[in-house]
This record gives C-alpha cells, sequence and structure tokens, in this order.
C-alpha cells in the first residue's frame, strides 16, 4: 500500500466519524477565478459567483460564500450536494474518491481543527489556494477559451465564432451571458483583486500550498507582487508554484521571473513568534522564503506538433527559458503539463525522450547533500543549512475531456501503437528501485500513461453517433483553425493525414 493511500485510509476513518459525506476540501481548499468572481472547492464541482456585496465586510467570502456554506451544512449533515457528484459518481461504483484522497492530504490535515470549530457558518482560511489574476494570455490553445485568454477573445472579436454542428464555439456573447468572460473594467478597479489583497495578509499566515495560474501569470503584476512578499514574509512551510506557457511576449518578464526565484531561494534568518519549530528546539527558521517553487510548464507535445497544440508557443523558446530556470536557479522544480489530447499521441515517444534527456542533465542523486554554513545572529548559533537533493523534473499527463472533437476515445484503434510504444519506453527507462533515482520513470507515472490507453482504448465500443459527430467537428474545427491562423494540419502532422480523411468523410456524411 502507498503513503498516498495509507493516508486517504486514515481520513476516510475521520470523516465517517463526522459524516458519510465529509470533505476537508470544501473548508480547507480554493481556486479563484478573479476576472469574473467564480470560486469552487476542489477542482470537480462547478464554479459559482461570489456575491460582490459580502466582500466589503469580508473579503474571505471569495471562499466562504454562502453557497459554499449551504454545501457544508448538507455535508455535515451526511447528504450529497449536487456539484460534488464526480466523487458521489465514483464512490457508487464501490471506488475511493478525490473526497477522501484529498482529505487525506498533508495541509487538509492540518486544518482539521479549524474546520471542526468553522461548522458549516464559520470564516475559515483555505490551507490550499489557487488563483488566476485575469485572462492576459498570448496563446490561442485549441482547447481553451476567450474568458482564459486574450488572444483567443481578440481572434474571436476578428473573425466571430468558431461553426460546429451544434452551431457556434466560442462564442463570447454566450460565454458572457454564462457568467464566464473576465468583468469590463481596469485591473485596480476589479473588486475580486482587491478582496483578495485584503484577504491576503490573514491568508498568507497558515498558507501551505499556493498556485497562480492564468491565463499567462507572468503577463500579470499580481504575479511579481505576491513573489515580493513571500521574499519579505518568508514561510517555511509554503509550497508554491505558476502555471506558464513558458513564452512570454517580452523576455524581460522571463528575466524577471529567474530574479526573483534566485531571490527567493536565498538563505534567510527570521523569527517566528507565533510557531515553534520542535526541529531546532526554539522559533528561529534558516531557510529560503518558501519550502519550494515549481513551475507548471504546459506543453502537449514535442516540436512544432506542439506548437499547433497551442497557438503563438515557440517550442524552441520554451526549451531555453526551461533550461535557464534549471541552471540559473538551485532549487526550483519544473513540472510539465500534458493536457493529453488526440494531437498529442503521435509525438508522446519524442515528449518522453525530451523529459528522459532533461532528467538525465539535472539529476542530483549523485552529488549528495550539500550545507551551508550560516553566520550566527546574535547570541544565536545556527547549523549549516542542508540543501538536499531532489528531483527537479517532473511531468503530468491529465487527460483533456473537452472539447469532445479532441478527445483521444475517438481515435482508430490503430493509433493506440504509439501509446503502447511510449509505455514500452518508460518500461525500458524505468527508474532503479534500489536507490534513489531521479533519472528514470517512476512507476506512478507509467501507470498515468497505461491508464489513458485504457480510456482510448474505451473509445472502442463510443456510440457511432456520438463518433461521427466528433470527427466532423474535428474536422470543421481545424480547417477553420488552418484558415485563421496560416498553419497547415497535413504538414504538420503527415502521419495523421489517414485520421484528416476519416474526419473530412464523417463531415461530408453529416
Amino acid at each position: 500500500m502507498s503513503i498516498y493511500d495509507e493516508a486517504a485510509d486514515k481520513a476516510k476513518e475521520q470523516l465517517d466519524k463526522i459524516s458519510p459525506t465529509m470533505c476537508y476540501a470544501k473548508w480547507s481548499q480554493v481556486s479563484m477565478h478573479l476576472t469574473n468572481g467564480k470560486t469552487h472547492s476542489c477542482y470537480h464541482p462547478p464554479t459559482h459567483s461570489i456575491d460582490v456585496n459580502e466582500l466589503q465586510e469580508n473579503p474571505s467570502a471569495l471562499h466562504n460564500t454562502k453557497e459554499k456554506k449551504e454545501q457544508r451544512a448538507l455535508m455535515l449533515k451526511g447528504e450529497r450536494p449536487d456539484g460534488c457528484s464526480y466523487c458521489w459518481n465514483i464512490e457508487d461504483t464501490g471506488a475511493r474518491s478525490d473526497r477522501v484522497y484529498r482529505s487525506g492530504e498533508y495541509w487538509a490535515q492540518n486544518a482539521r481543527e479549524e474546520i471542526t470549530d468553522a461548522g458549516a457558518d464559520g470564516n475559515i482560511n483555505p490551507r490550499y489556494v489557487e488563483v488566476n489574476f485575469n485572462q492576459a494570455c498570448n496563446f490561442k490553445c485549441s482547447y481553451c477559451s476567450p474568458h482564459l485568454s486574450t488572444a483567443w477573445h481578440e481572434e474571436i472579436d476578428e473573425h466571430g465564432p468558431y461553426q460546429i454542428m451544434e452551431g457556434e464555439h466560442n462564442n463570447t456573447d454566450s460565454l458572457n451571458k454564462g457568467g464566464l468572460m473576465p468583468l469590463r473594467v481596469a485591473q485596480k478597479e476589479n473588486p475580486y483583486v482587491s478582496a483578495f489583497w485584503k484577504w491576503w495578509p490573514e491568508l498568507y499566515k497558515n498558507l501551505e500550498v499556493f498556485r497562480m495560474t492564468g491565463g499567462e501569470p507572468l503577463m500579470d503584476s499580481n504575479t511579481f507582487k505576491v513573489l515580493d512578499y513571500v521574499y519579505e514574509n518568508p514561510n517555511a512551510w509554503l509550497e508554491m508554484s505558476l502555471t506558464s506557457n513558458m513564452c512570454p511576449p517580452k523576455p524581460i518578464l522571463m528575466d524577471m521571473l529567474i530574479s526573483k526565484l534566485q531571490k527567493m531561494e536565498e538563505i534567510q534568518i527570521w523569527e517566528d513568534p507565533q510557531k515553534f519549530n520542535p526541529n531546532s528546539g526554539n522559533n528561529w527558521y534558516v531557510a529560503p522564503a518558501c519550502k519550494n517553487f515549481s513551475t507548471f510548464v504546459s506543453v502537449d507535445g514535442f516540436g512544432e506538433q506542439a506548437e499547433y497544440m497551442r497557438n503563438g508557443l515557440c517550442f524552441k523558446t520554451l526549451q531555453n527559458n526551461v533550461q535557464r530556470i534549471l541552471k540559473e536557479t538551485d532549487n526550483t522544480t519544473v513540472t510539465f503539463i500534458n493536457t493529453f489530447n488526440l494531437l498529442s499521441v503521435t509525438s508522446l515517444r519524442e515528449f518522453l525522450q525530451w523529459i528522459l534527456e532533461l532528467r538525465d542533465q539535472y539529476a542530483k542523486d549523485r552529488q549528495g547533500t550539500k550545507y551551508i554554513e550560516i553566520p550566527d545572529n546574535g547570541g544565536h548559533k545556527h547549523e549549516p543549512y542542508a540543501v538536499v537533493p531532489k528531483q527537479r523534473i517532473w511531468f503530468d499527463i491529465p487527460l483533456l475531456r473537452a472539447p469532445y472533437w479532441q478527445n483521444i476515445e475517438i481515435l482508430p484503434q490503430y493509433y493506440q501503437s504509439y501509446v503502447e510504444e511510449a509505455i514500452a519506453f518508460m518500461e525500458m527507462h524505468k527508474a532503479n528501485e534500489d536507490f534513489i533515482d531521479y533519472r528514470g520513470f517512476k512507476d506512478f507515472e507509467i501507470e498515468k500513461v497505461k491508464r489513458n490507453l485504457e480510456i482510448m482504448k474505451g473509445g472502442n465500443g463510443l456510440d457511432r453517433d456520438k463518433m461521427y459527430k466528433a470527427r466532423a467537428n474535428f474536422f470543421k474545427f481545424f480547417t477553420q483553425h488552418d484558415k485563421r491562423r496560416d498553419t497547415d494540419f497535413l504538414k504538420t502532422f503527415p502521419e495523421m493525414e489517414d485520421w484528416w480523411e476519416i474526419c473530412e468523410e464523417a463531415d461530408a456524411l453529416l
């Protein structure tokens, strides 16, 4: 049994003592979309609107909304909130859901006492926070939307929505009616951003995980404001990250990021009278500004094919900027996020080869722990700070669910051979379990790719009409994509010429 499963077992026992539907994430985790005033806990429930009037007296209503408190009350009574159907559906099959796994996470466990004290109606500061400050982005990823990208927004304003089987795709009027489009105000006038900064000093006190997403966070001044704050107010427990396309429109933005990261890695000495460090026997801390900083790099394939999926990407620039982060910082980690879709399939083997080469270049398992001498601070003598080797290159491969015309389920069965070849490559370069190995592929990484293969195989039993409609939509969307963006699907994916013809035929039939 893995440590993850053991933590889930422990959490399940705790939750059952409260109610059969209890979930700590509803209290201790939040994603806040400050562009349009939406929030949810965790990732699975749909977002709901934040009442701007509540924020005037209580900025923590960015998380502690009336709707969320109603959902908490249902959980405490053993009832199932509708928005959490993702987990209920999994549990109805007899499997364990993210309700239990997330409640077993360290940040949720550390908030247990606060959750109990808060009940349904109390205001609580979450330990895990994800925030996007605005939609500014210089990319038009094929599966994205105008409400998350200014570049997408500009294209729709110029050319109008895409025409698909169901009507119009990425229609900004429809997105606006659904409350998804950003507020039409300057950021300094955005009440949700203002509330965030009012709440931030209090929120920060017990914060353990903080993620900045977008849009593209490097195009937003709030990102750098957060980094400055953390440097000036170090937090030895904080896991920080940002999700970036690694190709900001101005090179100086990458220079600024690396400069901030270098400062945050400086060893600081500070005293926190609110917390006691049992390891040192006092409340003095000798550490960088935060426990760890991660850059999540969005890239869904390799080379020109990655550029096609994420329009605006220069793959070479991305590679160079990743190398800069790894060379010019000592401990910042890089996690590649491959949002796995049907256009990712044929370059998966090359993508994994790239990961392996980076791991081989930056693995530190042979270097051992490095100690940094710390000068005495007045009458306080400090032990040398230990820099422990760690895995610096990670990747994840979550499955793209929408739009469905890019889902791997609709590919012909013979495309599964690309994924099978990739799995064989990973197993050939599997991490050695006999010692710490930062080079090879971990068991759980191989399992994630195998999971995607099984989902891909599930497409063999799809309803014929659903399959034909999805394939027709693929042809319709990417025909318009190529015309608008001066791209060429068949030139970029010559090995998928048969797929293009299949989709063209489906479009003709429908």
